[in-house]
């Protein structure tokens, strides 16, 4: 009586080829899924950035003047309240142009919009979604 135990060279061989298979199918999913989530951050700021201009517009009248990037935006006079997160963390920056908008034929070719402002959303290099380039105005016109 012979009685071998174990696996063969050729049963080995087949599982982990299944094994790569399926990891080869699995990372770009996930890679997707973590562009997707990082885009959801510019997409969520993007929408309290028009709301507080809304809101500043309400109580003053008059839309806030550009601001380059979140420290101004949150700088006195200039929507303190915008949070995005922390600094270092962000995969986007973000700026506030007046007195423009986005044209309805090219989302990103803005035009002149004399009592307007659009918010700007720009992937960070080095991240995933770097390239990257949202944006939102006055009229919610936006190209997400």
């Amino acid at each position: 009586m012979n009685n071998k135990k174990g696996f063969t060279l050729v049963e080995l061989i087949i599982v982990i080829t299944i094994i790569g298979i399926l990891a080869m199918l699995a990372v770009p999913a996930y890679i997707g899924q973590q562009r997707n989530a990082a885009r959801s951050e510019a997409f969520a700021n993007l929408q309290a950035l028009r709301l507080l201009e809304e809101q500043f517009f309400a109580e003053s009248g008059a839309y806030t003047a550009s601001a380059a990037n979140v420290a101004a935006i949150q700088a006195a006079g200039v929507l303190p309240r915008f949070q995005p997160g922390p600094v270092g963390g962000l995969n986007y920056s973000y700026q506030i142009v007046s007195g423009q908008q986005i044209t309805a034929t090219n989302p990103l070719a803005f035009g002149a919009g004399a009592n307007c402002f659009y918010a700007r959303a720009t992937g960070n290099a080095g991240t995933r979604v770097a390239g990257d380039d949202f944006a939102i105005d006055c009229n919610n016109n936006r190209n997400f």
